[in-house]
């Protein structure tokens, strides 16, 4: 048998690798898209529906020196700190909570929200007030402040189906451009509130897109998936109504 020379080997398989021949088609496994970020997570347990309720979700903002009125809370409340440091004073001592904390005031005592700082403040709070009530009341006799905070953004879930014990979970959720979630079901109802970006929101396969200041409510019972279509950071932050025992989050 004549011998092939070992230089006209090594050009023949030179020429297949080039076209492709020795190479198997192996198709791309499409990346998957990234999830959000929670970036702050604060809970408030032990608490009790005996009563329909509303939960109420307000974003509050504080220019510096801006303060709340002197008010009293006669209902349970859970406020996460979305920007600088607020300033809790009350008769027992000032309480102060820095961006990501945890912002719970007392009930039934006088208490007046401010911002100590030279920067802007700003803070999510949720109340779960008996139906129709109103999450705060004002103390009479007190001067009004010399610079008041604003109200942003409020939004009312009336009467979600919630009795017995419960937490309250808030979060804030940072998604990237093109992040989403997976489809999932939420074990209690919640409100969710754009505070920057915009989001696109399945319910049951109907989409619909909120803006920063829009605020919708997510149920149980629903498959949702949240996407961040844009091209800019989306942030929502939500509260959950969470009976004791439940789950809040299924993936489906």
């Amino acid at each position: 048998m004549k011998r092939v020379p070992l230089s006209v080997l090594l050009v023949a398989v030179a020429l297949v690798a080039a076209c492709g021949g020795a190479t198997a088609n192996v198709a791309a496994k499409p990346s998957t898209p990234p999830g959000p970020v929670t970036t702050y997570r604060n809970v408030l347990p032990g608490l009790t529906a005996v009563a329909p309720i509303d939960l109420i979700q307000s974003v509050l903002d504080f220019t510096p020196g801006a303060a709340s009125v002197v008010h009293k809370h006669t209902s349970s409340n859970l406020g996460t700190v979305l920007q600088g440091q607020i300033t809790i004073k009350m008769a027992s001592g000032d309480k102060q909570a820095s961006a990501g904390e945890a912002l719970i005031e007392p009930l039934n005592q006088s208490v007046q929200a401010v911002n100590m700082g030279s920067g802007e403040a700003m803070v999510a709070v949720a109340f779960p007030v008996l139906h129709g009530a109103k999450p705060t009341a004002p103390v009479a006799g007190q001067p009004a402040p010399a610079m008041p905070n604003k109200t942003l953004y409020s939004f009312t879930l009336a009467q979600p189906s919630i009795s017995g014990g419960y937490s309250l979970i808030q979060q804030v959720l940072d998604f990237a451009p093109g992040a989403q979630t997976l489809k999932h079901q939420h074990g209690g109802p919640g409100v969710v509130t754009v505070i920057q970006g915009q989001v696109t929101l399945s319910t049951d396969g109907v989409e619909k897109t909120y803006s920063v200041g829009d605020s919708f409510s997510e149920l149980p019972g629903h498959t949702l998936q949240a996407f961040n279509h844009g091209s800019t950071e989306l942030m929502v932050v939500v509260t959950f109504i969470l009976a004791d025992g439940a789950q809040l989050t299924t993936n489906v």
